[in-house]
């Protein structure tokens, strides 16, 4: 059984913590005040995710062989490699298309959601309306992203640094918790 006393010892690191959520506040507040160069360094941080997603896909795929879709996977993953470094060996491209990208990756998650809610729907599972809501609410949000790039440039800079603001604030309270 974990006691408060042994929870605390084995947090006795707890200003390390302290310390990400300082830094990750001051990372947000940067965020908002160089916009721009926020933005590129959220272009190449997409660019590499792209290449780090390929990698696993491609690995995924070696792994499961015995698999009659693991094909499927591998293309994904080569797809998901090239597209990545495409991007990343095109910074002001990508950042052109990270709006669309965003955009498009969010309306998977909303068309991907509606279903899941229906699935919920009809073994009886509750609550699968907010379920289909969320996945509404997503979808018109990925549509605005989509037709109106420049409302997705926005939103991607404001809830970015307003992540590593909140985040930082967690982390800190967190910490002092720990201590």
């Amino acid at each position: 059984m974990e006691t408060v006393e042994n929870y605390k010892q084995t947090n006795r690191y707890w200003w390390l913590m302290l310390i990400i959520g300082i830094l990750s506040i001051i990372c947000g507040i940067w965020v908002f005040r160089n916009p721009v160069e926020s933005y590129f360094a959220l272009a190449v941080y997409f660019s590499l995710m792209f290449i780090l997603f390929g990698i696993g896909e491609i690995v995924n795929a070696f792994a499961n062989q015995r698999y009659r879709s693991w094909g499927w996977g591998l293309a994904m993953g080569i797809l998901d490699l090239v597209i990545g470094f495409i991007l990343l060996g095109n910074l002001d491209w990508a950042a052109d298309m990270l709006p669309y990208l965003v955009g498009f990756i969010l309306m998977f998650v909303g068309i991907d959601f509606i279903g899941q809610s229906s699935q919920m729907q009809s073994l009886r599972i509750p609550n699968w309306g907010w379920v289909l809501t969320g996945g509404i609410l997503t979808l018109i949000f990925s549509f605005l992203i989509i037709f109106h790039p420049l409302f997705g440039i926005l939103n991607i800079i404001v809830w970015t640094g307003l992540a590593f603001i909140f985040g930082g604030i967690s982390a800190v309270i967190y910490s002092l918790a720990l201590k």
